[in-house]
Formats: C-alpha cells, structure tokens, sequence
C-alpha cells in the first residue's frame, strides 16, 4: 500500500488519518505529542479550503502564536491568502485565512458577527488550553457557540481524557467527531536528572545514590552534597547535546543566567558571529540609536547565547526566534510560554527547577506541563533521540523531593466555566430562556458534571449487586457476635482486659482508667453473652474472606456516596445566570428581558465591561484631555507583579473613578472591579509624545511589558469604539489611539 504523502513529505498514519477526515468533512480533534506534526494537519486543512474558496479562521491562545502563525502562511500562501485579528492589531480582515487569538473569535461568536457566515472551518491551536484557569471559559465559550456550519478542527498535545473531550463536542454539535489520537513520538525522549555530584542519572539512580550517601554520612555536619548551578549542566552536555532550551520560570533568572554562561561561553566562530550582527542591524538600524537592552542581547547573541520571555520589546524577540531558527543560538533561556505551540524543536531541554509560581504559591510542575515543554527535545530527521535533563539540590530531596512524571497520569482536562457580565448581556440579547438553558447544559462543566453522575451511579449499582451477591453466600451470622469469626477474637480480648484489670489492685481500679476499663468489660460481656454457631473450618474460611470484601465494598460505597453529594447541581450557572441578570437591572442595563443603551454598550466590552460602560455614561471623559483619558483606560484590569515600581505623579483626579467603583461593588461585590491607578503615569507621558527611554524612567517594568500596557489600552479603545455610537466620542477614541500607536508600541515584527 502506498504512503500518503503532502508536500513531499510521507505522512505518519495519524496524519493521514486526519486528512482522511478531512476528506470526509468531518470536524476533528488532534490529539499528539509535541512535535510530531499535528500542524501539517491544519496546514493541509487551510490549503484545501483556500483552493476551494472557502474562509477558514485559525485561532491561537496567545498573541505571541497569533504573530508566530501569521508569519508562517504568510510565507507559506502568501500575504494577500493571510489576514490577523489579535484585538491590538487588525490587518487583511477579509483574507481565505484569518489568524486571531481565541478571545476574539469567542467575541464574535457570542455576539452573532454576520462576518462569520462566510467561515466554512475554524481550527483550535492547543485546544487543551480549555483547562486553562484564566482563559478556559473563553475555549469552552467558543466551542459551544461555534456556528454549526463551521467544522472544527482541534489540535492538542496528549490528552488524559480525549474521548470525553470529544463526545462532548460531538453531544453539543449533534455531529460526528473524529478523535486521532498518537501516543508515540517520532524521536523517542529520555528524561534525566543532573547534580554535580551524580552527573547525568535516572530517577532510581537519584534516589540510589542520595539515600547511600545519607547512609554513610548520617552523623556529620554541614551540607553533604555540592550546590548544583546551570552552568554546571551546561558544561555536562554541551558536546553532545545542543542546541538546548533551558526553561527557567522567572525572567529576571533568564536574563542573569544568559549572561553568566556568555561570560564563559562562546558557541559561534568568526562568520557566525558577523550574521549575527548583520541581522541586529538590518532589524534595528544603526547601532547608535539602539537601546542598551538591544546593545545587551546582540552581545549575548554573538555567542550562540540568547533569553526570551514577555518582557521583551516584539522586535527583540522576534530578532532571538529568527537567530534561533537560523540554528545560531544553541543555548537559550527562556520561560514557559516558548513552549506554547511556537514550533522551535532543538535536541534537548533543561529544567533549571521542577517547581513553579503559579501567581500564588510555588507548585511542582503538573505532568501535562513537564511533557509539553519536554516535546520541544528531539528534531525530526536530525536526531535519534531527544533529551529533558532536570536540574536537582540534594540538599532538598526530603524536604522537596522531585515528581517522578508520568506520562500514563496525565492530568485530565477540566471544566474552567465561570460566567461574566459580558456573557450574561450577550446571552440576553441573542438567546430566547429556552435556549440560554440549553447553552449551560451544553458546558463542558455540565456535561463532566451528568457524566461523573452517571459513572457514579452505576458504580453505586454494580456494589450493591456485588454486596448483594456476598449476602447469598455468608450466613445470617456474618458480622454479629454469633458468627465464630467474630465471637473469639473479642473474647480473648475480655479475657486479656479483665486479667489487667485484676492486677491493677482496688486503689488504681478507683482511678478514672480504672472505672473505664470496668464499664468496657461490662459492656463487651453483655455482648459475648451468647453461645456462637459452630461452623465447618471450610465454611468459615469463605466467611471471612467475603466478610472482608464486604468490609471494603461497603467503605467504597459510603466514599462514591460522599462524592455524588458534593456534585455541583448542574442547574448552578443558570441560577448565576439570573444573579446576574438581577445586578444588571439594578445598575439600568435591562429593564425586564429587554438591553437598555448601558447594556448594548456592556455587550462590546469584554474586559471590566461594567466599569469601562459607566465611565462611559459618567462625564468623567468630559473632564480630561486625551492624553489623561488614555492613563485612564490604560490603568484598567492592569495587574501588577510582586515587585513592579511606578514613579508616584497624579496625572488626573480618580476621586470619581473611586466613586463609580463603590457604585459597582455595592450592587455586584468586591470582585466586580479591577483597575490600578499606578500604571497610569507610564501611558500618560507615552501619550504626550515623551519618547520610550524617558517612560522606562518612570517604572522598573520590562520594556515588552510597557509595550503591552500600551497595545492593549489600544485593544480596549477599539472595543470602546464598536460600542458606542455617539460620532464626537468615536473620533476622540481614534485620535488617543493614534497617540499611543507609535514609534516602540507599533507593531513592528509583522
């Protein structure tokens, strides 16, 4: 039988399983390691639908992957074929392929966007990303309101629990799902664990070797073992097995880490490093109006040493993917996020800590996020193996042990639904109450929450025939003091109690301990007071087997019992629903079942949508300049890290802000608002012309962070102006958009 083939390339069956599907028109759901080629799937699925003109619309869960994909098929169809959305940016809208961040397909989705009915497919990167904490709501969202005449294609690493995931899919669309699932990778993986003192061993080797030398050095003092740093690994395998990403989960850690290693690294000859300062200067210009970070990262670059997280400036990153992909940098720092669909294969992957911070607590590493970052090892066609190395203390093995990962105990996806005031208005506005009712039964959450019922309930079932079947073969007897089995073990214990009862001699017998121990044997003689049956050895060998399975079947059963109680009532997102809808009546956004102007508007907005609608009902605008209306806005929903720093200059009066806020929360609680005045002074200047060195003087925020401050204050203007219609306001919104859309904060890298 002839392989398939695509491009020249010989599909793997998984693939050509996918394609088949395609063929038939099915939608689909890809389910495979990282790296083995789940994007020639959608590339072929894009390629069919431009060839027969249809619109397909690709959607990706971060910005970075957005710009990632964009450039991809810009390249790949051509850039007239390829269109972006990321609500920041918004270029050739109308192309066969649009590119947009999960949020605004969800955004035109829930509000019945007619551009939408030109859309024959849609394909969900990284679908697994509905357990995402955060931003799940959005994919469950996007699922359950994707038009039915739109096939879904969804692309996931390894999923615990695909078949749930799909006939969920399959139950709300009323549609058949083809689920493709490869549990084996091209380049097989192995995963190792590095100390100075072990070198590079297994986990049982960790462990061996740890508990030998506790064993011979139990009694002396200080640290037995030698601190362990990333250069201490770096030098082990940078013979063998670069080029390597070494994740690190701060980014302050990567930035110092780079620039550690280059002080004694260098992975480039002559030649090499010239392309590398050849492609800084065609990407920044002349050397002389770059920016000391700039000056920093081409240093580290021209020795094959790089770092990359979301404080970067776009064109810094952008200029550390291209190096990457063009194999000059062989070792580079960087944080999760690179590990998020961004297709960079290398030969082996570091982990410079398996504990992360979740924004609350450090955590280990879940399975699913270790093997989604360890896909990245193991380049197909160049390697024969890839490689995860996991950096460990000693010093901590007790205290800290390291997970032991497996890949058979993925985590399974779950439900993250949790309704928001934009929903609840949407709902409103597009669905009559029998159909609002049918989109929460439709959650993933409802669903796993019917299922996890019905499992349950027929475990319960399948018990009670067992307990039932254990009935029939023991005697009436079996648990009651006339059953032999019981009888005699009890009564050797009277028989010890009362001996030490007798030797404690009438003074100690008058004791609190002693009056108990009389009352227990009191008690115990009552219930021995009986002659037992006398029962064939043969017989009473089967009765306290099954007594015993009894025993464990009944405790099975009170634990599924517990569990089924605390199932949440499947009816809870609608009564929510309706808490909601009751907020939004006080605060004059519905009268009844009918949207007021306040909740149009809120319908538009999908980020603090109470807030941003009141400021605009208030004349709070009226009182500001451009410039102030724009550190207004920019302070909203803006969350700060631990340690982020803002020069303290009060650039407009948040006296009403703070007035409208109380507003809010008296009706909807404390949770309902989120906004920090702080941020605003950064915007503020940026908006007045100030140039970019200036604004990094007023914050110790990264630069790529500044820049996000701006882009998405920019977002939350073009929100604002699709929701209002007043002409005067519309016009001031594009002039402040235009004011922060500049120089650094444009967006240059696409």
């Amino acid at each position: 039988m002839t392989k398939r083939t695509y491009h020249g390339l010989t599909l793997d069956r998984f693939q050509e399983e996918a394609l088949d599907a395609i063929d038939e028109g099915h939608s689909v759901v890809v389910a495979a390691p990282t790296g083995t080629g789940k994007t020639l799937v959608a590339d072929y699925l894009v390629d069919k639908a431009i060839e027969a003109h249809q619109q397909v619309i690709y959607t990706a869960p971060i910005k970075a992957l957005s710009n990632q994909k964009f450039k991809d098929y810009k390249e790949l169809f051509g850039s007239e074929k390829v269109g972006i959305m990321t609500g920041d940016v918004v270029m050739n809208p109308d192309a066969p392929l649009l590119i947009m961040t999960t949020e605004i397909f969800r955004n035109q989705v829930i509000t019945e966007d007619p551009a939408l009915q030109r859309v024959t497919h849609i394909i969900f990167d990284e679908i697994h990303w509905l357990n995402d904490e955060e931003r799940g709501t959005v994919w469950e969202e996007s699922i359950i309101l994707a038009p039915a005449h739109m096939k879904i294609l969804g692309l996931s690493a390894t999923i615990a629990n695909a078949r749930q995931l799909v006939r969920w899919i399959e139950s709300i669309r009323e549609e058949k799902v083809s689920l493709i699932e490869e549990h084996r990778r091209i380049v097989p993986l192995e995963y190792y664990y590095y100390t100075k003192d072990t070198g590079l061993v297994t986990y049982d080797q960790l462990w061996r070797y740890y508990r030998q030398q506790i064993k011979s050095h139990h009694n002396s003092d200080g640290p037995l073992f030698s601190p362990t740093t990333h250069l201490d690994l770096i030098r082990t395998i940078h013979r063998k097995y670069l080029p390597t990403l070494y994740f690190v989960f701060s980014r302050k850690q990567c930035a110092d880490k780079a620039r550690e290693l280059a002080g004694i690294a260098n992975y480039l000859n002559h030649n090499e490093a010239i392309q590398v300062e050849n492609a800084f200067l065609q990407q920044f210009g002349p050397e002389e109006e770059w920016s000391a970070s700039t000056h920093q990262l081409k240093r580290l670059c021209t020795k094959g040493i790089a770092f990359h997280h979301a404080g970067l400036l776009p064109m810094q990153k952008a200029i550390v993917e291209e190096l990457f992909l063009r194999r000059l940098i062989h070792v580079l720092y960087c944080t999760e996020t690179f590990s998020v669909g961004i297709n960079y294969p290398v030969k082996a992957v570091c982990f410079d800590s398996l504990n992360k911070f979740d924004g609350r607590n450090f955590r280990p590493l879940a399975n699913h996020e270790f093997f989604q970052m360890s896909g990245r090892a193991g380049r197909r066609g160049l390697d024969e193996k890839g490689y995860s190395f996991a950096l460990i203390d000693l010093n901590y093995m007790e205290k800290s042990p390291p997970p032991r990962f497996n890949i058979k105990r993925l985590e399974p996806l779950t439900s993250q639904f949790k309704l928001s005031y934009n929903t609840t208005l949407n709902l409103q506005a597009t669905l009559s109450p029998e159909q609002i009712e049918l989109y929460f039964q439709k959650s993933f959450a409802a669903f796993s929450y019917i299922q996890a019922n019905e499992d349950l309930t027929s475990e319960l079932k399948l018990i009670n025939e067992k307990l039932a079947d254990i009935n029939q073969i023991v005697c009436e007897h079996a648990g009651a003091f006339t059953c032999p089995l019981k009888y005699h073990p009890k009564k050797k214990e009277l028989d010890r109690l009362s001996r030490a009862y007798t030797t404690l001699g009438p003074r100690r017998q008058n004791r609190a301990y002693g009056r108990e121990m009389a009352r227990k044997i009191k008690t115990w003689k009552k219930l021995l007071n009986v002659n037992p049956q006398k029962c064939q050895n043969s017989k009473l060998t089967v009765c306290e087997q099954e007594t015993k399975n009894m025993a464990k079947l009944q405790q099975h059963a009170a634990e599924i019992k517990k569990e089924l109680i605390s199932l949440p009532d499947q009816n809870s997102f609608l009564a929510d629903f309706h808490f909601k809808l009751n907020h939004l009546r006080q605060m004059g956004y519905l009268r009844g079942e009918e949207l007021l102007p306040r909740g149009e508007c809120a319908r538009h907005i999908y980020v603090q949508e109470l807030l941003v609608t009141e400021l605009i009902y208030s004349n709070i605008f009226d009182s500001l300049d451009d410039d102030q209306l724009n550190a207004l806005l920019s302070s909203i929903d803006f969350e700060s890290r631990k340690n982020d720093y803002f020069q303290r200059l009060q650039v407009l009066d948040w006296l009403p802000v703070q007035e409208l806020e109380h507003y809010i929360q008296s009706v909807c609680g404390p949770d309902a608002v989120r906004y920090d005045p702080r941020v605003s002074v950064i915007t503020y200047f940026w908006s007045k012309g100030l140039p970019f060195a200036e604004i990094q003087r007023l914050c110790n925020l990264d630069e790529g962070d500044i820049i996000s401050v701006f882009r998405r204050t920019i977002d939350l203007l073009r929100q604002m102006r699709d929701a209002v219609k007043e002409p005067g306001l519309n016009q001031r919104l594009k002039i402040c958009m235009d004011k922060l859309d500049r120089d650094e904060a444009a967006i240059l890298e696409l």
